[in-house]
């Protein structure tokens, strides 16, 4: 073999056996696609705010069983509206039916707290008025108030109602109800039926007590 082509040959294999050695260039630049990989995460999109804002058809929903509720006060002329007896369903969920029912088999025919209409904060009334304002609602829960007055009682402040409402069977019913500077109805038959049970009285007793 001539010794150009013996010096060309071993020129070849030093190239490949160099190529072979060579690793990546650690200081290069990142490429475009290397960069997008070494990205952060994208931020999740923003919460829409009119997701935590009550939901339009059931705040809806939810003021038109109200304003139905309020519409047997608005005259006092034959009016045999029960919200606590005759008509309780129209009214209530079957968990706070039940609670009432506990509280009157507790009483044993005894008055208990509930002896008023809590919907009018009243035993007698002419025509009430009612504006109601539902503060939050979703498909199964929602919260309201009541701002009302009887206009046939000028001697009567306007009142305050607030309602913890739930949907039952597609519709609404109330859960609990809290007049104005009182405990919600829930509490007063729950304290009421535990009294009982330990042999004390009834709220109204004591509350009545010299």
């Amino acid at each position: 073999m001539r010794p150009s082509m013996r010096y060309a040959l071993g020129v070849l294999a030093l190239a490949g056996v160099c190529a072979a050695c060579t690793g990546p260039v650690t200081n290069a630049p990142p490429s475009a696609a290397n960069t997008a990989s070494l990205a952060p995460p994208a931020a999740p999109a923003a919460t829409n705010a009119a997701a935590t804002a009550p939901d339009a058809a059931d705040a809806a929903d939810a003021k038109a069983f109200l304003t139905g509720l309020y519409a047997h006060y608005q005259s006092n002329n034959n009016n045999n509206f029960q919200m606590f007896d005759a008509n309780v369903r129209d009214v209530f969920d079957p968990d706070t039916i039940a609670l009432l029912k506990t509280d009157q088999k507790a009483l044993k025919g005894e008055l208990g707290e509930i002896d008023g209409d809590w919907l009018c904060d009243c035993q007698d009334f002419t025509s009430i008025q009612a504006t109601i304002n539902v503060t939050s609602a979703s498909p199964t829960t929602a919260e309201a108030t009541a701002d009302f007055h009887d206009t046939g009682d000028t001697s009567r402040a306007s009142e305050r109602a607030s309602f913890d409402l739930v949907k039952v069977g597609g519709v609404w019913r109330i859960h609990d109800i809290t007049d104005a500077g009182q405990p919600p109805l829930r509490q007063v038959l729950q304290k009421e039926i535990q009294s009982l049970a330990a042999g004390g009285q009834t709220n109204r007793a004591i509350d009545d007590a010299p």
